[in-house]
């Protein structure tokens, strides 16, 4: 793990989320780590899973739609995702974040109940 970088924790048992990090992965510079949650102790990989977390490179932590956009800051979209921030749009991308956050904790317990 590099301080000098951020670091973007991601679940890689879920599809969707390494789905969106292969994407993230072919964009970001040299200043974004991505790290799928499975290397970390399992102690500490239930709280990862509740949302996107991203540490920044100042040790400063970020959760949910923030920690998303601030990873898409580190390519060449960044501007695009920094708008879903503005005031006008922010209630919606929350609720876009918070639904889909619904989705992904209902599809992980469904695939922990099939094994």
């Amino acid at each position: 793990m590099n301080r000098e970088k951020d670091t973007l924790y991601y679940d890689d048992a879920c599809p969707v989320c390494s789905a969106e990090m292969a994407r993230l992965a072919k964009y970001h510079d040299e200043g974004l780590e991505l790290l799928p949650i499975t290397s970390l102790a399992v102690e500490d990989q239930a709280a990862m899973r509740s949302e996107l977390h991203l540490k920044t490179e100042d040790g400063q932590w970020v959760k949910g739609l923030e920690a998303n956009v601030r990873a898409w800051k580190h390519t060449r979209y960044g501007n695009v995702a920094g708008l879903l921030l503005h005031p006008a749009l922010r209630w919606l991308a929350e609720l876009g974040y918070q639904m889909w956050l619904l989705w992904y904790q209902w599809a992980r317990k469904r695939r922990e109940a099939n094994g």
